[in-house]
């Protein structure tokens, strides 16, 4: 997924330059601000659906929001913020009302909630579409508008996103590296944040404990007593005996295995199919250890990514290739007597769609699976776009003869060709 961004810079304001006006500033704080705050995290409990209220408020119109709800209250007290049950719930400080939005994480900032006060001080005037939709040709945007294939409807695709929430989306660039005196660029960096906050690094650790810490980082391992001596009496500096030992270390196959584990985790390994019958994938070893293999013989991510999501189109013939598809083939599955086919079958490709977002994306895709994504630039139209390259796969057994990595002598696996699970296969 490619996001193509364009950057807007100023201040919101109308054009014709209105801001001597009280009226008009509150319907600016209204249609720029207050608006998109209702709609973003209060029209789904409390407007979007007039027969599924909660507390009976609607706060879709200046009417119902005047009419209150449940208790008979009007939900703002016009020109006076302080007293209004609305300001009394996001501000989330008053006992006598319960936090809005309910989830911590949804609060608002302390804009949002300025933005509200201001509107409610001002009059809280609820202007016609026809004037919200003037107010906002003529402001200019504030933060970074990104170009999508569209939303669902035209706020979402326009709307504008803080320059630091699209971090992810922006190009790897390389920083210059601090001054500072003996430090390596990591150290430097993070000596520089310390020196910000006030704080000074930890002393350096001695070679028994650093040589303990690396080799639990790298294979999961504790340092042998024999690695000890090794290390401890190494007579070279500091610098060179510790690279011989991180040297050592990723060469070790135990380095493979340690991560491994990792990518597993994301990559939601299992040697079952989870669900109620959760029945035992005999072949799922082979995939765990090809990305143990992949990361103890430094494959190239690109290529690491292509063998996992098309190993099988790569080389039909390579049983490596056909183990490594086995990725999309790692998700929950269940297929028995009472589940309907076609549904089991939306679920495979709702995992596996949800899964490429966060394994290869470091993104979780399945908000928009339903709606356009609340936070991020991703929109129910390229959901479906990206789980659409998946839409002719089909569940299959295939035979994948074993590799001579994987044919020891004494295995009780040893054979010269074997069921390799049920990785995915394109039709």
């Amino acid at each position: 997924m490619r996001a193509v961004l364009t950057l807007f810079a100023g201040f919101f304001a109308t054009a014709n330059a209105v801001a001597a006006d009280p009226k008009a500033d509150a319907e600016a704080a209204f249609a720029l601000s207050v608006l998109p705050v209702l709609k973003a995290k209060c029209f789904a409990c409390h407007g979007e659906d007039g027969t599924k209220l909660k507390g009976g408020f609607d706060l879709s119109s200046a009417a119902t929001l005047l009419k209150g709800g449940d208790s008979g209250k009007p939900g703002v007290v016009i020109g006076k913020a302080g007293d209004s049950p609305l300001l009394k719930a996001v501000v989330r400080t008053d006992a006598d009302f319960s936090a809005m939005p309910p989830k911590e994480n949804d609060k608002l900032t302390d804009a949002e909630v300025k933005a509200i006060r201001d509107w409610v001080d001002g009059g809280a005037p609820w202007p016609s579409d026809q004037r919200i939709a003037e107010i906002v040709r003529a402001a200019k945007p504030v933060g970074v508008a990104v170009k999508t294939s569209s939303g669902l409807s035209p706020d979402w695709t326009n709307r504008t996103y803080k320059p630091e929430d699209l971090w992810a989306y922006q190009p790897l660039r390389r920083p210059a590296v601090p001054k500072t005196a003996g430090a390596n660029p990591i150290d430097a960096f993070v000596n520089t944040r310390l020196n910000a906050l006030g704080l000074k690094s930890a002393p350096s650790a001695e070679r028994l404990t650093l040589l303990r810490r690396v080799t639990f980082d790298l294979t999961g391992l504790p340092p042998t007593p024999e690695e000890n001596d090794a290390f401890a009496n190494d007579r070279n500096a500091d610098d060179i005996a510790f690279a011989r030992v991180v040297d050592r270390l990723l060469a070790s196959p135990h380095y493979g295995e340690q991560m491994a584990r990792h990518w597993l985790d994301v990559a939601r390994y299992a040697d079952s199919s989870g669900f109620a019958n959760d029945y035992d994938r005999g072949g799922a070893w082979r995939y765990r250890d090809y990305v143990v293999r992949s990361f103890n013989t430094d494959k190239p991510y690109d290529r690491f990514v292509s063998e996992q999501v098309a190993g099988d189109e790569l080389d039909q013939n390579d049983p490596e290739m056909l183990v490594a598809v086995g990725f999309l083939r790692m998700g929950p599955w269940e297929l028995t007597g009472m589940e309907v086919p076609k549904v089991a079958r939306q679920r495979f490709l709702d995992d596996t769609t949800d899964a490429v977002g966060q394994v290869f994306l470091g993104h979780m895709l399945q908000c928009a699976r339903c709606h356009d994504h609340k936070f991020d630039p991703v929109p129910t139209r390229d959901y479906y776009r990206i789980q659409a390259a998946f839409a002719t796969t089909q569940v299959s057994e295939r035979s994948a003869a074993f590799l001579k990595a994987e044919n020891l002598p004494g295995s009780p696996r040893r054979s010269t060709s074997t069921p390799a699970g049920r990785p995915w296969r394109r039709s």
